[in-house]
């Protein structure tokens, strides 16, 4: 009787663990699809940014898999035809300035967010989220209609200004969650003793942030280096920042070489590139300091 028994268990449980591993084989078949059109997706991207930068370097390239040679003339031939070296310097007065700016006015803005409660902060820190939230040209038409009409536009302080809707709120989301990580109880113990606000802020609370100030300029130099539509509207032809002068050069390239247009993107391509790789260096190490 025991073995009767037995036997209709062993048997319903094989057909359960057999009717599992199909059900199992049928969502790795429908899934199938999904993983080619992400492997096509990626293969291509990859594909046209190795093709871009062979045929940058490439003395020339006809038909072959490989170009027939290698050669830095196209860099510095664009180096010197487009005056990439002035755009450069432009772009990073403008972008170094406007991070500074972005810093001072966003360090106590996420403060007052992060550890006050008042009337309409959840309407303040809506306000703070339109840029992320709208698209870009929602608000930048009225804001180089503006400009123009008061002479701001075309001009390095316009260009900085401009800048700031971008770092400023995009400084402050970044600040505030290392601010309400702060210990509190410092801070009221320096108020204890009798710090004012200014020494507290300058002794207590910037020393404790600097891994979230590092990470704050860091993200928002990327973000402003790239920053493209605002600027493509306010800027002139003797203020342009590098983003601007390429998509300028590339659309209206005429007979241009394609070596020398491709060594020419790539130049925009490789500052940002390591922008982004040393942001994600910096926040792995700060991540490691901090023990999370």
């Amino acid at each position: 009787m025991h073995t009767e028994t037995t036997m209709p268990k062993q048997v319903e449980a094989d057909n359960s663990n057999q009717s599992h591993g199909i059900w199992n084989f049928l969502k790795y078949l429908r899934a199938i699809p999904f993983w080619i059109i992400i492997v096509c997706f990626i293969t291509l991207v990859i594909g046209m940014t190795v093709a871009v930068f062979f045929n940058a370097f490439a003395k020339a390239w006809n038909g072959t898999i490989l170009p027939d040679g290698y050669t830095l003339q196209w860099f510095k031939q664009a180096w010197v035809s487009y005056e990439i070296g002035n755009y450069y310097q432009i772009t990073l007065e403008i972008v170094f300035s406007a991070t500074v700016i972005s810093l001072v006015l966003s360090l106590p803005t996420a403060y007052i967010l992060a550890r006050r409660d008042f009337p309409y902060k959840n309407l303040l820190i809506g306000f703070f989220q339109m840029p992320f939230t709208l698209p870009e040209l929602v608000y930048a038409i009225p804001i180089t209609s503006i400009f123009y009409s008061i002479g701001l536009a075309e001009t390095m302080p316009g260009l900085i200004l401009v800048n700031l809707i971008i770092g400023i709120p995009f400084s402050v989301f970044i600040l505030i969650p290392f601010i309400e990580s702060l210990d509190q109880r410092l801070e009221w113990a320096a108020q204890s003793l009798g710090a004012s606000k200014f020494k507290m802020l300058t002794r207590i609370i910037i020393p404790q942030l600097i891994p979230g100030i590092t990470a704050s300029a860091i993200n928002i130099f990327i973000r402003m280096f790239s920053n493209f539509t605002i600027i493509l509207l306010i800027s002139g032809p003797e203020k342009q920042t590098l983003p601007v002068m390429v998509f300028s050069v590339l659309s209206s390239s005429g007979s241009q070489p394609p070596q020398m247009l491709n060594s020419l993107a790539l130049s925009l391509m490789f500052p940002l590139l390591f922008f982004a790789f040393f942001s994600l260096w910096f926040s792995s190490y700060t991540q490691r300091r901090l023990g999370k």
